[in-house]
C-alpha cells in the first residue's frame, strides 16, 4: 500500500516526503525549479533528493517516485558499500585499527600506569595488570575520541575562516555517532560529526566538514549548494572519492 508523508519546509523550497516500496519506506526531498522534467538524486549519504517542475502535482510525483523505487533501492545498496562501517574489535594485540588515513597494529603490553600512546606505527595500549583485558577498549575508544576532539576543532576553525568569507558562520559542531553517515547538518543548523570519521585523512575530514558548511546556507543538494561547494574547496570530488574509499573492511 502506498503512503505519503509530508514533513517539515526547508527555506520554504523544500518538503520531506516518504512513500512504500514493498516493505521499504523511502524518504526523499522533494525541491521545485524551473526545469521541464523531474529528476532524481540518490546521494553517498543515502539520502533522496527529487527536483520537479513548478507546480508539479503531489501525485505525479510519487507515481515518478514509485517508478524509480528498484533504481533508487539499488543505488543506496550500492552506497552502502562506502559509508563508515566499522566491523567488530576484539581489541587485542596484532588488530588493526585506522586513524587519519594509515594503518595501525595494536601492541597490548605491562606499564606504570594505564594508558594509550602511539609510536613507531603502533597504538601502544599500557595496562597496570595485563590480566586485565576488558579494560583495553574502553582505553582505545576513549583515546580516538580524544584525538577525534582535538583534529576535528583544528579542522573545523580552518574550514570555517574560510567559509566566512562566503558569509557562512558557525560557531561548534558536535561530535555524535551516525550508523550511515559521516556528518550532518539539521534543520536547526547544528553540525554533527560522526567519530569514525577519525579513520579518514585529514583532506577528507576537511570536505565532510565544508560539506556541511555548505547546508548552513544551502539547505538541500541543490545546483546552488554544489556551486558553493566548488567555489569552498574545488577539488572536493577528489576528497569525497578518497573518503569513500575508507569504508573499513
Amino acid at each position: 500500500m502506498k503512503t505519503k508523508i509530508e514533513g517539515v519546509t526547508q527555506n520554504g523550497h523544500s518538503r520531506q516526503l516518504a512513500f512504500r516500496y514493498g516493505r521499504k519506506r523511502i524518504e526523499y526531498e522533494l525541491n521545485y525549479s524551473a526545469r521541464k522534467t523531474l529528476a532524481i538524486d540518490v546521494h553517498p549519504d543515502l539520502s533522496v533528493v527529487a527536483t520537479a517542475p513548478k507546480g508539479t502535482e503531489d501525485s505525479a510525483v510519487e507515481q515518478k517516485m514509485q517508478k524509480r523505487a528498484p533504481w533508487i533501492v539499488q543505488q543506496q545498496r550500492f552506497f552502502e558499500n562506502y559509508l563508515p562501517t566499522i566491523p567488530p574489535r576484539k581489541y587485542i594485540s596484532g588488530e588493526s585499527h585506522r586513524y587519519l588515513g594509515r594503518q595501525y597494529r595494536l601492541r597490548v603490553q605491562e606499564g606504570d600506569e594505564e594508558a594509550v600512546k602511539m609510536a613507531r606505527g603502533q597504538i601502544n595500549v599500557f595496562l597496570t595488570d595485563p590480566s586485565r583485558k576488558r579494560r583495553i577498549k574502553p582505553l582505545v575508544t576513549g583515546w580516538f575520541r580524544k584525538r577525534a576532539e582535538i583534529i576535528f576543532q583544528e579542522l573545523f576553525d580552518a574550514m570555517v575562516a574560510k567559509a566566512e568569507r562566503h558569509n557562512i558562520a558557525a560557531d561548534s559542531f558536535e561530535i555524535r555517532r551516525m550508523k550511515n553517515r559521516w556528518g550532518s547538518c539539521t534543520k536547526e543548523g547544528r553540525i554533527l560529526l560522526n567519530p569514525d570519521l577519525i579513520i579518514a585523512p585529514k583532506m577528507c575530514i576537511e570536505y565532510v566538514i565544508v560539506h556541511e558548511l555548505c547546508h548552513l546556507k544551502e539547505h538541500n543538494h541543490s545546483p546552488a549548494f554544489y556551486r558553493l561547494l566548488q567555489t569552498l574547496m574545488p577539488d572536493w570530488e577528489k576528497r569525497r572519492e578518497r573518503l569513500n574509499g575508507c569504508a573499513v573492511g
